[in-house]
């Protein structure tokens, strides 16, 4: 059984059905290829995980910011304790 690479047109030729069926491409075509999904594999693979990172970073720095203004607050909050302790330990 003959058939042609799709890349490069060169004939290839197989005994086995099924390895005919699934053939696309010559030897040296097909590891070019592999090399060209694989490598565009991880382009995508890696574009994905820079958006991944790019969000948790996001959203690490509003928590941070959340985390900025509760301290704040904590302050504030302590700072009006002691001064009603003190109003009310002048009083007695």
């Amino acid at each position: 059984m003959m058939k042609k690479c799709t890349r490069c047109g060169v004939s290839i030729s197989t005994d086995d059905w099924y390895s005919f069926i699934s053939t696309k491409y010559c030897r040296p075509c097909g590891a070019a290829v592999r090399r060209e999904q694989q490598a565009a594999w991880m382009r995508e693979f890696r574009r994905k995980n820079r958006e991944k990172n790019d969000l948790t970073r996001r959203l690490c720095a509003s928590q941070q910011e959340e985390i900025d203004r509760l301290r704040q607050m904590l302050v504030i909050q302590r700072e009006r304790v002691r001064q009603l302790e003190q109003e009310r330990d002048e009083s007695f």
